[in-house]
């Protein structure tokens, strides 16, 4: 085990964020406006096989404890202090997971 000597340590639900490009006809199939976030419902379910399958998905780590995280570390480095975070959170053993690990 690596001994942390930071400043800031994050604990937290990480999430894994899909962003991609697609048009109007999959924003009015699954019920999505533009510029908005929502919590997925039973309905939203087959977006992401076909976010996958249809398009080149960008995968970004997220969860509100890995950004505050992340916008710490880039606020320390900027002023001469890198390596000064830390975050920790449990992910599951899938594809996501996996996906989620090398974000």
């Amino acid at each position: 085990m690596t001994k942390f000597t930071g400043s800031l340590v994050g604990m937290g639900n990480p999430l894994l964020d899909i962003s991609a490009d697609v048009n109007q006809d999959i924003l009015d199939k699954y019920d999505v406006k533009v510029d908005n976030a929502i919590l997925a419902e039973d309905k939203h379910l087959p977006i992401y096989k076909e976010l996958v399958d249809n398009y080149s998905p960008q995968y970004i780590a997220g969860g509100a404890t890995q950004n505050s995280i992340r916008v710490a570390q880039w606020i320390m480095t900027a002023n001469g202090k890198p390596g000064q975070t830390a975050y920790f959170g449990c992910v599951g053993n899938d594809s996501f997971g996996n996906q989620l690990e090398e974000c």
